[in-house]
């Protein structure tokens, strides 16, 4: 994930940031996530009403259908081309704050890794189940739940904060699986609800 890539450059001893340095550079770039994430939670809010209004079967198939592709992400049978997406729009790595907020922006926007099937079913679930106000809030919580292993692992530094990466990576694995199951029994009763 680039998020971790971020940190893992920032306290890989390479650079000689300060603890205070790494920190400012880690919280600019979670601002910059969330202040992306906040209207998706609006969006979706809005967009799942509509489609709720229009014509509820729509709506609940749309929504298990997306639930079931981030499911089958999640088990490494399906691979949308988020990275690519992303390698396109994202700028450099940078070690000033204005430039590790507009990295933030563009992992916000564009999402990579792990962080793309947990968005898509989050603003799933705020357009079948939340209003626009609480998409919002919705989002403000999880941009903030996605900042803070960033700015802890980034405080941790060096080989410490490599391990913590490395450990991440081996058992996120294994919790991709289970989840990614998970998903696709709710896309499955999405489904279900659509043809009651």
């Amino acid at each position: 994930m680039l998020c971790l890539g971020l940190i893992g450059y920032l306290t890989s001893g390479k650079t000689q940031l300060s603890l205070f340095n790494i920190l400012k550079l880690a919280a600019s770039f979670c601002t910059g996530t969330v202040l992306v994430l906040l209207p998706l939670g609006m969006i979706a809010g809005f967009i799942g009403r509509y489609l709720l209004f229009l014509n509820s079967a729509v709506a609940w198939s749309i929504g298990g259908a997306l639930m079931i592709l981030m499911g089958l992400q999640l088990l490494h049978l399906y691979k949308p081309p988020i990275r690519s997406i992303f390698n396109f729009f994202r700028v450099p790595v940078s070690y000033t704050i204005t430039g590790a907020f507009l990295l933030g922006l563009s992992f916000g926007a564009i999402t990579v890794g792990r962080g793309a099937p947990m968005l898509i079913v989050v603003l799933t679930w705020i357009a079948l189940y939340q209003t626009a106000l609480q998409g919002f809030f919705t989002m403000l919580v999880y941009g903030v739940g996605l900042s803070i292993p960033l700015i802890a692992i980034s405080s941790l530094g060096g080989a410490l904060g490599k391990t913590i990466k490395e450990k991440a990576r081996v058992s996120g694995e294994v919790f991709d699986r289970i989840i990614g199951i998970l998903i696709i029994a709710i896309g499955i009763y999405f489904f279900y609800l659509a043809l009651q």
